[in-house]
């Protein structure tokens, strides 16, 4: 059952349910009357719920209705991009997704409200907002998000990184049949200033092929904005198969696609891999940032990011350290893949 959160409105206190999630110090507070989208976002960061917390710096509220635009008085956008349009209000910023929904964020409490009828469309936008956040605040504390699979083995950590669509989520569901091998994160671990990866769980989106040798009932739909609909398993199918602990970072292994049958893996010297982390943790290529930029408000927000791929580096220098740096090449048989890459379980 979810928390009941106590909201004032027209001078009357309601309870609303609410759903808390603590994400590395993070307190997060989603609070809505429609429960399918509530549903879904507890689903997407199950592995952070929390059943209480104090002093939540981010809220956000999902209200089901047509947006009010009259509300919003008049502005011109700021910006366009393919998926909404960017408003500076006031103190607000206004994204208005093409008339079906729209959020609003009080700049000076950090609080957004979605507003829409479209389950969801709304539902996405609020899960890119936290997404979003969450990326911010763990980038303060010095977290970065690496773009791969996580998977812990008995000497420690080992990251693949592949681009998206490019077999982490048919690895990742292998390694969870495997009593040797225990998950860290299926997209984007994370990676502190001494080298250790510390879990970070979230659904983990498929394939339709995957998703049909799994158990009916198991894999949900999600419906995208911009993109095709993605399948996703939730947390709560493979949670008992998650490593709670940071594990240091042992081999990292920079994935490759054949379209032969057979897998190989090869070490390489550790220059190797310096371009592929740049890629997928300092630049972060297939880490979803839009909401960062969407919400920004000018040059100096931009100017401001130079700390942060700082921070980021210096935390992928640290992993690469103390690992040994692989090439992994994957073929057409899924089994021999998995097979390959085994033996960095050790």
């Amino acid at each position: 059952m979810p928390a009941l959160l106590a909201v004032s409105s027209d001078d009357e206190t309601v309870s609303m349910p609410e759903v808390i999630l603590a994400v590395h110090g993070l307190v997060v507070s989603v609070f809505s009357e429609w429960d399918a989208v509530l549903d879904a976002v507890r689903a997407d960061f199950a592995w952070f719920e929390a059943p209480e917390g104090a002093g939540a710096s981010v809220r956000v509220e999902i209200v089901q209705a047509p947006p009010d635009y009259d509300a919003l008085g008049e502005a011109t956008a700021s910006f366009v991009t393919p998926r909404n349009i960017v408003y500076q209000v006031g103190g607000r910023t206004v994204v208005d997704y093409f008339g079906k929904a729209v959020s609003v964020l009080d700049r000076s409490t950090g609080e957004l409200t979605v507003t829409g009828e479209d389950v969801h469309l709304v539902h996405e936008a609020a899960y890119l907002f936290l997404l979003s956040r969450i990326g911010e605040h763990l980038d303060r504390i010095g977290l970065i998000r690496l773009h791969s699979l996580a998977l812990s083995g008995r000497s420690g950590a080992i990251a693949v990184m592949l681009p998206s669509g490019g077999g982490k989520s048919t690895l990742a569901l292998r390694a969870l049949q495997d009593d040797d091998a225990r998950l860290l994160a299926e997209d984007t671990p994370l990676v502190d200033r001494h080298g250790i990866v510390h879990p970070f769980p979230l659904r983990i989106g498929i394939n339709a092929t995957d998703a049909e040798r799994l158990p009916a009932g198991s894999v949900r739909r999600i419906e995208r904005m911009e993109f095709h609909p993605k399948l996703a398993i939730d947390l709560d199918v493979f949670r008992d198969r998650i490593d709670p602990n940071p594990r240091p970072l042992r081999h990292i292994v920079v994935g490759v696609r054949s379209l032969g049958r057979e897998a190989k893996l090869e070490e390489l010297p550790r220059r190797a891999a310096v371009g592929p982390m740049l890629r997928e943790a300092v630049i972060g290529v297939g880490v979803y940032q839009g909401m960062e930029f969407v919400l920004q408000q000018g040059f100096r927000d931009v100017a401001g990011k130079a700390g942060t791929a700082a921070t980021r580096a210096r935390c992928c220098r640290a992993g690469l350290r103390r690992s040994q740096v692989w090439r992994l090449t994957l073929g057409r048989d899924h089994e021999r893949n998995w097979e390959a890459l085994r033996p960095l379980l050790a």
